[in-house]
């Protein structure tokens, strides 16, 4: 059986430059899309081949932009955690299409995007995000039966803010589904995410024996969850960086551990 709990924490907003102070091993970097389309033709230059493929499938030119600046931001992101080379950063997928980083398996990421805005978390866990918009227009009541227990539709139902319960219990899903790589399917139903600690069976979660679950607002138009593998963490709040908006400042920032250790490395 696997023990998970589900719950709400705060969020807070630090400058890039505080990014190695963080020492909660959660990283979570914020993505306003529109602001980098003018980059893209830049950003498509460190893309691999693969991935040059996968942006040129999009019908779309809108999906294929958000596809390159999110897949871009996320190499110069490994590349400042690794301290490596944005080149060397290869992004693999796994069996259950759950991506690795090839060079360093230990490293555990995540992305999610809606509308205009993107989240990327970075953990030394098991990990998966979910960010959605607020669609107030949204009739989700033909879903709820194939997604929610009875229990969690009444639950919703009977919110003050229904929109609001329907998105924080969904992102929970969502977001334990990607951390787990088990996709998703009728079993979802049985995924226990109403606020406080649950116990359901390990073969709906891939075998993780503990599940954190924590949802949060990133500002009044959007909300996310992250779940993590591990028992209940006392993470009260979670720390957000925006990403630098130009190639030069990406470039500085993607090199800055690599210039860290090769510092250190010189005292040795």
């Amino acid at each position: 059986m696997t023990d998970v709990f589900c719950g709400s924490t705060k969020l807070t907003h630090k400058h890039i430059n505080s990014l190695n102070e963080n020492t909660s091993g959660i990283k979570l970097f914020k993505i306003q899309l529109s602001s980098y389309y003018d980059l893209v033709p830049k950003l498509i230059k460190y893309l691999n081949a693969l991935e040059l493929q996968r942006a040129q499938k999009y019908h779309f030119e809108k999906d294929s932009n958000q596809f390159i600046i999110c897949r871009t931001l996320l190499k110069f992101v490994l590349a400042q955690h690794t301290g490596l080379n944005i080149a060397q950063i290869n992004i693999e997928i796994g069996t259950n299409k759950k991506p690795y980083l090839l060079s360093n398996q230990t490293i555990c990421f995540n992305v999610s995007h809606t509308k205009d805005c993107a989240i990327i978390a970075v953990s030394t866990h098991a990990v998966g995000i979910d960010l959605e918009e607020l669609n107030t227009n949204f009739n989700f009541s033909e879903i709820l039966t194939s997604v929610f227990s009875d229990f969690e539709i009444e639950f919703i139902l009977n919110a003050d803010d229904k929109t609001y319960a329907f998105y924080k219990f969904w992102t929970r899903k969502e977001a334990i589904v990607k951390a787990t790589g088990q996709g998703i399917s009728g079993d979802l139903t049985h995924i226990p995410v109403t606020s406080g600690h649950h116990t359901v069976n390990s073969k709906l979660v891939d075998g993780f024996k503990d599940l954190n679950v924590l949802s949060f607002s990133l500002n009044e138009s959007y909300v996310a969850s992250i779940a993590l593998s591990g028992k209940k963490s006392n993470i009260d709040t979670l720390l957000i960086y925006n990403l630098p908006k130009s190639i030069k400042e990406l470039l500085f920032f993607s090199c800055a551990k690599k210039k860290l250790l090769d510092a250190y490395k010189t005292t040795l």
